[in-house]
């Protein structure tokens, strides 16, 4: 059997997220293999061929009309012989891809694995794209009633609030800091490109109401685009970035019910964390995916934000955003309102969340988000945000430790992962 081995971050790109990009796949995930080539220019596909395989991640073939379309970007690459397969796992499917690569350097099974993550969302209009991801729910008791997933996570939303006595003003300052953190990310991000100006409470709580009590820029843009992370083991992340990786230092992934009414007293949360828990307010896979990741990494769960620099999370929503930092124990000795109110999350706070914009900022391109999300910790980490920003408004001084974390349905698959500085 291979040993195990130690799993890096040796590089990472993503294009442009916008609705529509007018791009194509091929052109998408040839422009990142350039633009990685660029970055880390001791990095060739040829490597892979001899060393490893690649992971390919893709939410919907709704949206690409085309039925294993990764089959054609592996062509178009130019890597008939490499293994490859592709992972779809609702919008944990970049975080899902990530883990995936993660197994076969940390089994020894592969050396080199690229993450390439896509999604080509503007071959609909929106209200066809809002019901093609309906239908990730189930859609003999949810999709068919009309339901969205706005509609889903307001409820949860609703919820929230009276359980931690949580306002729509409180959700907004979340909003207000994604979108204005992606005016500093600049051009790549969606806010940056589609309204261009830094936001306010107000403008937020005066936006359209989707759903009590989400308005329209309490919500993430429906996106297209593509990214790549290149995970790596030792000997290759020491080849190909010694100056520029990060160890995957812990892995989590877990699993919840796809209807979220079935979470009051279902047997698995039951036994794990007692009666009543999560019920709909509550993300109990990414708790128990953080508790994992935790473990691997020597971080404890109380408080365990003052052992992280920096945080990249699955913001769809708002609300979904404050409901993972209970998830992650973050909130274990304060309030989740005071959590906000104290600024903890925001970019003066002790630990900023989401500094590259989040989905709310940056866009939600299915299959590319959560390798958005680790790109972003990535190079918060290595001190790549003055060259790829372009700017430092946004860059968290001296972080060494870093959580990704990437969520599907209404947290029926989630991940979190923490990355350290090598």
């Amino acid at each position: 059997m291979p040993e195990q081995q130690r799993v890096f971050i040796a590089g990472g790109t993503t294009t442009p997220f916008d609705y529509p990009l007018n791009l194509q796949i091929e052109e998408m995930t040839a422009n990142c293999i350039k633009q990685l080539y660029h970055d880390v220019p001791e990095f060739h596909l040829r490597d892979v061929r001899d060393h490893g395989m690649v992971v390919y991640s893709h939410f919907s073939v709704h949206f690409s009309h085309q039925l294993t379309a990764y089959w054609i970007l592996h062509d178009h690459l130019g890597l008939v012989g490499v293994p490859h397969f592709r992972i779809d796992n609702g919008g944990n499917t970049g975080g899902s891809a990530l883990y995936a690569a993660y197994a076969l350097v940390r089994a020894g099974l592969a050396d080199v694995v690229p993450v390439i993550g896509y999604e080509l969302m503007g071959s609909v209009s929106q209200s066809k794209g809002s019901e093609f991801i309906a239908i990730a729910s189930d859609t003999r008791y949810e999709a068919m009633l009309g339901a969205n997933y706005t509609n889903y996570y307001a409820g949860l939303a609703r919820v929230f609030m009276e359980k931690h006595n949580v306002t729509e003003e409180e959700f907004a300052e979340i909003a207000v800091k994604n979108k204005n953190n992606a005016m500093a990310t600049g051009e790549k991000t969606q806010h940056f490109r589609k309204v261009g100006k830094k936001l306010t409470v107000d403008d937020i709580m005066n936006s359209r109401l989707i759903a009590y009590p989400l308005k329209k820029f309490d919500c993430c843009f429906m996106s297209e685009g593509a990214a790549v992370v290149l995970v790596t083991n030792e000997k290759f992340a020491k080849q190909y970035s010694p100056d520029h990786s990060v160890e995957i230092a812990g892995a989590g992934l877990s699993s919840c019910t796809i209807r979220a009414g079935d979470r009051y007293n279902f047997p698995g949360w039951t036994q794990r964390y007692g009666k009543g828990y999560p019920g709909l307010g509550e993300f109990g896979a990414c708790r128990h995916a953080a508790e994992i990741a935790y473990k691997m990494a020597d971080i404890p769960w109380k408080d365990s934000y003052k052992h992280l620099d920096v945080a990249e999370v699955h913001d769809a929503f708002s609300s979904s955003e404050a409901q993972i930092y209970n998830a992650l124990g973050w909130c274990e000795s304060i309030p989740v309102k005071d959590f906000i109110n104290d600024k903890l999350p925001m970019m003066e706070g002790e630990i900023p969340t989401n500094p590259g914009g989040g989905l709310i900022g940056y866009g939600h391109p299915v299959g590319a988000t959560g390798l958005m999300s680790t790109i972003e910790c990535y190079y918060q980490l290595t001190g790549l945000i003055p060259r790829e920003h372009r700017s430092t408004e946004n860059e968290v001084k001296d972080a060494e430790v870093g959580l990704i974390n990437s969520h599907a349905g209404t947290g029926t698959s989630i991940s979190n992962f923490v990355l350290r500085r090598i």
